[in-house]
């Protein structure tokens, strides 16, 4: 090959490389929860923040805002939010979460099916009714919503409509 050849194709393969998909990584470390569909991979809790690590958003789920409220059946309003993140929180404690690369966001941010031990986080956090399906990334997780809905676990024994459906099917 001649000099622009080999310029060509090493420009063709740094290309290639820069355009393959952001899901060939793997991040593993123990996690701060930030909300109930982020956390931050080897990052420290300082006063009430995460700091100093990785954050990475749960693939294929969306939780409720951390300020977001929802009626009860009883009629007080609950801080949805702010309950599904302490959710995560118990469930995952101080253990070791692995997490499986699927794309980056804007700003740097992993989105990624994590795992603790061999058990998907949101898979967890669905079928309890602490997070929803989130459509726009995968179909993986709405069976387990059905199912979380139809037995009225989590969230969904309080009054509220998800985005996606405002006429309560």
């Amino acid at each position: 090959m001649k000099g622009p050849q080999v310029l060509a194709v090493l420009a063709a393969g740094l290309l290639l490389a820069a355009t393959q998909p952001a899901g060939a990584g793997e991040v593993t470390g123990r996690a701060c929860v930030i909300d109930g569909d982020t956390l931050m991979i080897n990052g420290k809790r300082r006063h009430t923040k995460c700091e100093g690590g990785r954050i990475v958003d749960l693939w294929g789920i969306a939780a409720f805002k951390l300020e977001q409220r929802c009626e009860h059946p009883s009629g007080q309003q609950v801080l949805c939010g702010r309950y599904s993140a302490a959710m995560l929180q118990e469930k995952i404690k101080t253990a070791e979460i692995r997490c499986e690369e699927k794309a980056t966001r804007f700003g740097g941010v992993t989105v990624a099916q994590c795992f603790l031990k061999d058990e998907d986080l949101g898979v967890h956090m669905v079928s309890h009714g602490y997070a929803l399906a989130n459509r726009e990334e995968t179909e993986r997780y709405t069976g387990y919503e059905a199912q979380a809905k139809a037995g009225r676990k989590g969230m969904w024994e309080t009054r509220f409509v998800p985005p996606w459906d405002y006429k309560g099917r």
